[in-house]
């Protein structure tokens, strides 16, 4: 594994040369939302707070995306898709469990032939710069699902910030490229100790590991806690849409005339429509139904067909519900000892 550092200073510049072959993400804060965004000048970058409120899915799996467009005269009909991605992107500044979602989203995305090659291109096309969580939000608790703090997947380089510059690792050789430029200078014994004091410090701020993985398999189906949070659920979504591994979308028809489109956009299982039927009937009819959906998805049902959790641990759910629901305090109460 290489190892390097940059000067802060350094960063405007280093990124700007990116600029070339690259289009530069970073997140960036506006109305008070920090997202993913294309930059153009560096000093835009928001790495102050824990993390975007956004994650990575905007990019992936654009909120609407079309399919395919059509049209028709007479009997002669014709079908437009559009062109599968192409030119490559640099994300930097993306925290650790927002990558390891990536792994989950990747087995969605692949378990059914024939694969979503929209979403596969974007991947392909995409290189991934990590950015240690320093300073982790009351609602983190990614060390409790897995050990993407400590072991990093999913990215192709990673950086930790150490006062005055970043120390950088190259995990796979797309990062070493990246890091192959002069701004980079070769890490120092002292640079890998200062990493690990803040990695240190990182850690003694969040939860040890839980056996969710085994614990899930005694999940009761009928536990009142699901009847408390119906009663406190709103049904908004704002738990789904803002969380790194859910992915489930719905899809449109757009008809003007003899033309027209089709796509597809973000949909929720916390939706009262999300599971109505053609007939009318819906198996999840009430909030107690679809906010158990959304738990047994995450932590029973994910592990059981992708072998691992569904969950990784952002707290986004967590700190943006307008109703204070906690999930993690949900699954403590499912995995409490009968």
């Amino acid at each position: 594994m290489q190892t390097k550092t940059i000067l802060k200073t350094d960063i405007s510049a280093w990124l700007k040369s990116l600029a070339d072959k690259f289009e530069v993400r970073a997140p960036v804060t506006e109305g008070g939302v920090t997202r993913f965004a294309k930059i153009d000048d560096s000093t835009a970058i928001d790495l102050s707070a824990s993390g975007p409120n956004q994650t990575l899915r905007e990019h992936f799996t654009p909120e609407t995306e079309t399919l395919f467009e059509y049209k028709w005269s007479g009997k002669d009909a014709s079908i437009n898709t559009p062109s599968i991605q192409e030119k490559d992107t640099f994300i930097f500044g993306v925290r650790a469990c927002d990558a390891g979602a990536l792994k989950y989203v990747d087995a969605v995305y692949s378990m059914v032939e024939p694969r979503d090659e929209p979403y596969f291109a974007r991947r392909e096309h995409t290189v991934i710069a990590g950015m240690f969580c320093s300073d982790p939000a009351w609602s983190c608790f990614c060390t409790a699902v897995n050990d993407f703090l400590t072991n990093p997947i999913e990215m192709d380089l990673n950086f930790t910030d150490i006062g005055d510059r970043y120390y950088a690792e190259a995990y796979t050789s797309k990062g070493e490229g990246i890091l192959s430029v002069p701004q980079f200078q070769t890490a120092t014994a002292e640079d890998a100790q200062a990493v690990e004091n803040v990695r240190r410090k990182a850690l003694s701020r969040l939860p040890s590991k839980a056996n969710h993985a085994e614990a899930c398999l005694t999940y009761d189906w009928s536990h009142p806690i699901f009847d408390e949070l119906a009663e406190k659920c709103l049904g908004c979504g704002i738990c789904a849409f803002n969380c790194p591994t859910c992915h489930c979308f719905d899809i449109q028809e757009c008809a003007k005339g003899s033309k027209g489109s089709r796509f597809r956009c973000w949909d929720t299982c916390q939706f009262d429509k999300f599971t109505l039927m053609g007939h009318g009937h819906n198996p999840r009819p009430s909030r107690k139904e679809r906010t158990r959906q959304r738990v047994f998805h995450k932590f029973k049902y994910s592990q059981e067909r992708y072998g691992m959790l569904g969950c990784v641990g952002c707290g986004r759910c967590i700190s943006m519900c307008p109703v204070n629901i906690d999930i993690q305090k949900v699954v403590s109460e499912l995995e409490k000892p009968v």
